[in-house]
């Protein structure tokens, strides 16, 4: 059996979508989702609130189109992988980055009432390219 790296989210988004180009032109747009789990706490009964920030990683076109059409406050649907990838500070300390990679985003809800913001264009999945593995633009 092969492994499986699979994320299925859904959550709103913290701030509007940063949007940057890698030094080859390659679209590279990160945002975080606030990811809500409500719960029941077996000691007090009462119903208790987690919330987790995810931040997600889109590549290519489709990130141009959430940097484009998103906002913050939006509620998304986001289907990908997880990736965890280290660093070095300028400290010379050794760091780690949790994040998802998106293959695909959903824009869910009502979008926000402004006439400047067209409706976001249906992307076929077959359009949805791999994103390179070794670029990251800073």
């Amino acid at each position: 059996m092969s492994d499986v790296n699979r994320v299925l989210l859904t959550g709103r988004l913290t701030a509007d979508p940063d949007l940057r180009y890698t030094q080859s032109g390659q679209a590279l747009a990160r945002f975080t989702v606030a990811v809500n789990r409500v719960w029941q706490n077996p000691k007090t009964g009462a119903q208790e609130k987690e919330e987790n920030f995810i931040p997600i990683v889109v590549w290519g076109k489709q990130g141009e189109n959430c940097a484009q059409y998103l906002r913050k406050g939006r509620l998304v649907a986001v289907d990908g992988r997880l990736r965890v990838r280290s660093f070095t500070t300028q400290n010379g300390d050794r760091r780690r980055i949790s994040e998802v990679v998106a293959q695909s985003v959903h824009f869910l809800g009502s979008r926000p009432e402004s006439a400047e913001m067209p409706a976001p264009p249906e992307v076929p999945e077959e359009e949805v390219e791999a994103p390179p593995e070794e670029e990251v633009p800073f």
